[in-house]
C-alpha cells in the first residue's frame, strides 16, 4: 500500500532526555481533516529520535519508554491508535545533537 503524507508540521527534536512537545493532535477531527487519517512521524535528521504519545505536555520520550525512529526512518499511527488531544513529545538518543521530525496525516494513493 501506498501513502502519501502532507506534512501538517516539522519540528526541532530536543537532545537526550530533554523532550519536548512536538505536535498536539486536534481535537475536533470534523474541523481538521474530511476523514479520518493515519498519523505519519518521520525523523527527517540525522541522530535517532525517540518519540512518546501522552495525554498531556508534561515530557514522555525517555530511552526506556518510547518509539525509537532512526534517521529517515516513519512509524505510522492509526487513527483508532491517535486520540483526540494527543500530544506527541520527542527527544534524540544523543546528548550532543538535535533532531527533526515531520508530522503529517496520511492518505492511501494505491494498494496493490
Amino acid at each position: 500500500m501506498a501513502i502519501a503524507v502532507p506534512y501538517q508540521t516539522t519540528a526541532t527534536v530536543g537532545t537526550a532526555q530533554t523532550s519536548n512537545a512536538l505536535y498536539t493532535v486536534p481535537s475536533s477531527t470534523a474541523a481538521t481533516f474530511a476523514y479520518a487519517r493515519d498519523l505519519v512521524i518521520t525523523n527527517a535528521g540525522a541522530p535517532t529520535i525517540l518519540i512518546g504519545l501522552t495525554t498531556s505536555a508534561s515530557p514522555a520520550a525517555t530511552t526506556t519508554g518510547s518509539f525509537q525512529i532512526p534517521s529517515g526512518g516513519s512509524i505510522v499511527l492509526t487513527q483508532c491508535q491517535v486520540p483526540n488531544g494527543a500530544v506527541i513529545t520527542g527527544c534524540t538518543s544523543t546528548t550532543v545533537a538535535t533532531g527533526l521530525v515531520s508530522i503529517g496525516y496520511g492518505s492511501v494513493v494505491s494498494v496493490v
